[in-house]
């Protein structure tokens, strides 16, 4: 269904007409409180928003000449080698029975090395620590590292790769160097036979070599879970991460081969940097930072002699969503915030790569643009278009000719007519805190019956205007959706984001039913037709406000769900290093009497709607154990209530087959409760 021409981008003149089906879609600014009538639907099977991607993370190889893509992703994965000049498959390669693809990066135009994500003991897929490594014509295919690389080969000399009880990161992949890479490795910890993911670990740097698997020691980092970037001759330099009393500390090489010389970075709020870049002299580092007396993050530039810093950039009224680089990777030209909208600061309009992302977000608005992979030399790029209602088509941009052609959409069988735009909206809380969210109305004439979907997290995460599967299923069967960024949420600066703090079952709950009503008197559903479902935090909210509300919601879904807070403190995969620990603390408090008090588990007697439950045995997030007592809960108390465990999944479904019948079964309870 993918009928695209090849567009031609000038920066002078607005394209108005692409004659192009998909990105021709428009989200309208529509007025949400009033309902036009339309036609009937199709109701599109459960599987057309289950199926991931067929087409996605592409990456383009140095020079251009060749780029890999995956697909199948959480189903059976496979990397597809093509060539760029006409398109067409060399080669693939396929993962075996419960691995997936996790990551891949170019080393050269020859050779990627891979990441896999495992189905571990906890039944979750996540990533093994391990890579690997092979050529474009799928040859040379080598275990490079990991705990199950420590194996012998035979030739000339006998020689053992070293198994690595870590888990590494790609620092850079030095093109270079067409035979080594530089990572980062994370020790794991041992605790009587499993090991753990340690994130008071201090980062091990070394060189690895992509054919034989080799790796060499060049560097210890001085801080504990640190970030660690190099200068852009590839040079280890500069170091942000916790100090022996888990403070925020940042560290800094004057001499590539010298020693690690630590300092603080006054005036900003703990946990705010997040380092980006250092200059192509070497002599700055660019970074992410909210200073103590202010609401937003800003960019700022640090002068790495002096300590000096600059404020570069940053909004009055906002966050900093994402820094965008020039097209060789070499600087930030373009600054990025996000409230209902992205919207976008130039730092300097005549660089020519930021011609080229002005040009491009001119011809396809008002969809969003991202550059997705470049070449070397910023020659070939291709970049996602992409909206709330569009899943994303990919093209592939010739820099020196100014061409932009169709390249492939990620999901050929969701045309982005059929789907419902998200509409944002802002209300105050009842304490005056001014809250926005999204409202996605099903097609036909309102009041509708309605979903509230609080999202996960809660702290950091934040909903976006962006395509979402499981919004679009519930509003292809008839139901508004309902979203809100509660306080806590992020993309609102970190004062909104500590307002969250300690309010899991207080005023983030309170956040969700003015929401809800704020939706009933906007006449988009009625009282006796709305439903809260969430998964993770998501579910948690929607037991507790069916707990805080008994009579505002007709049914309430839980989905991963969290509903016993002290419970976390002993079972949940945070509590497991001395960081998780402090962040539980400091998120949810010790008062054994309050977090009972904000567990639905304690207070089902108060629920008088019908529940239904759906849990991963082998969850390693929110313990089965989690799912299990609010069961006991229900059952003790006589409350309707449905169950749906899944043996083999973890926090969230990944396979296709089973998120199909976890769908279908969320549908056939949301249908006999509002629809019924």
């Amino acid at each position: 269904m993918y009928r695209c021409f090849p567009v031609v981008l000038f920066f002078s003149v607005i394209i108005a007409s692409l004659g192009v089906a998909r990105t021709n879609a428009q989200t309208p600014d529509a007025n949400i409180t009033t309902d036009t009538p339309q036609s009937t639907p199709a109701i599109l099977p459960v599987k057309a928003f289950t199926k991931y991607d067929e087409f996605g993370g592409i990456k383009l190889s140095p020079s251009g000449e060749y780029a890999v893509f995956m697909t199948g992703k959480y189903g059976r994965s496979r990397l597809v080698f093509i060539t760029m000049e006409d398109r067409k498959p060399i080669s693939s390669v396929s993962c075996a029975e419960d691995l997936e693809y996790d990551d891949f990066h170019w080393i050269s135009d020859e050779r990627i090395v891979y990441w896999l994500a495992e189905r571990q003991f906890t039944g979750v897929l996540s990533r093994t620590g391990e890579m690997f490594a092979i050529d474009v014509d799928c040859t040379k295919h080598k275990f490079i590292y990991g705990y199950r690389a420590g194996q012998k080969e035979t030739g000339s000399i006998i020689r053992a790769r070293e198994s690595s009880y870590a888990t590494a990161e790609l620092i850079n992949p030095l093109l270079n160097d067409k035979k080594r890479i530089l990572i980062s490795e994370m020790p794991w910890q041992k605790k009587g036979d499993v090991y753990y993911y340690d994130p008071d670990a201090k980062p091990i740097i070394s060189l690895l070599d992509v054919y034989t698997g080799r790796k060499k020691k060049v560097d210890l980092a001085p801080l504990s879970d640190a970030t660690v970037i190099t200068d852009q001759q590839d040079r280890v330099r500069f170091s942000l991460g916790l100090n022996s009393e888990f403070k925020y500390n940042a560290s800094w090489k004057s001499d590539p081969d010298g020693e690690w010389a630590d300092f603080d970075l006054p005036g900003f709020r703990e946990g705010s940097i997040v380092p980006q870049i250092i200059s192509e002299d070497a002599q700055s580092v660019y970074f992410l930072g909210t200073e103590s007396d202010s609401l937003y993050s800003a960019l700022f530039c640090m002068d790495l002699k002096t300590k000096g810093i600059t404020k570069i950039f940053g909004f009055e009224d906002r966050e900093i969503y994402d820094l965008i680089f020039d097209l060789k990777g070499k600087r930030i030209i373009e600054v990025v915030s996000y409230t209902d909208k992205p919207v976008t600061h130039w730092l300097d309009k005549k660089d020519k790569s930021a011609q080229i992302r002005m040009s491009l977000t001119r011809t396809f608005s008002p969809q969003t643009v991202r550059i997705v992979t470049t070449t070397k030399d910023g020659s070939l790029a291709v970049f996602l278009v992409s909206s709330d209602t569009n899943p994303g088509d990919f093209y592939l941009l010739n820099t020196k000719t100014n061409q932009a052609d169709p390249l492939q959409p990620s999901r050929t069988w969701i045309n982005p007519k059929d789907m419902r735009p998200k509409q944002p909206f802002t209300f105050k809380a009842r304490d005056g805190l001014t809250l926005h969210g999204y409202i996605t109305r099903p097609k036909g004439t309102g009041p509708y019956p309605m979903v509230v979907l609080p999202h996960g997290g809660p702290h950091g995460v934040r909903d976006t205007w962006e395509f979402d599967p499981e919004v679009q299923l519930l509003a292809n069967r008839g139901y508004a959706v309902l979203q809100v960024n509660y306080r806590g949420s992020g993309g609102f600066g970190q004062v909104f984001k500590r307002l969250g703090y300690r309010e899991w079952g207080g005023k983030i709950q309170d956040d969700i039913t003015d929401a809800t009503l704020w939706a009933i008197d906007q006449n988009m559903t009625t009282r006796d037709r709305v439903c809260i479902y969430g998964s993770s935090f998501g579910a948690y909210a929607a037991l507790e406000g069916v707990v805080r509300e008994p009579t505002l919601y007709r049914c309430a879904i839980g989905y991963a769900g969290i509903y016993d807070l002290e419970l976390m403190f002993s079972t949940a995969d945070t509590s497991r290093s001395e960081t998780g620990k402090a962040y539980l603390e400091r998120v949810l408090g010790s008062d054994t009497d309050l977090l009972r008090a904000w567990s639905p588990v304690y207070n089902a007697d108060r629920i008088q709607v019908p529940v239904l439950l759906i849990h991963g045995k082998e969850d390693w997030r929110a313990d089965f154990k989690q799912a299990k007592r609010m069961k006991s809960a229900l059952e003790e108390n006589n409350k309707k209530f449905e169950w749906m465990e899944l043996r083999r999944e973890g926090h969230g479904v990944h396979d296709e087959e089973t998120r199909t019948e976890v769908y279908e079964r969320i549908i056939e309870f949301l249908d006999k409760y509002l629809k019924g």
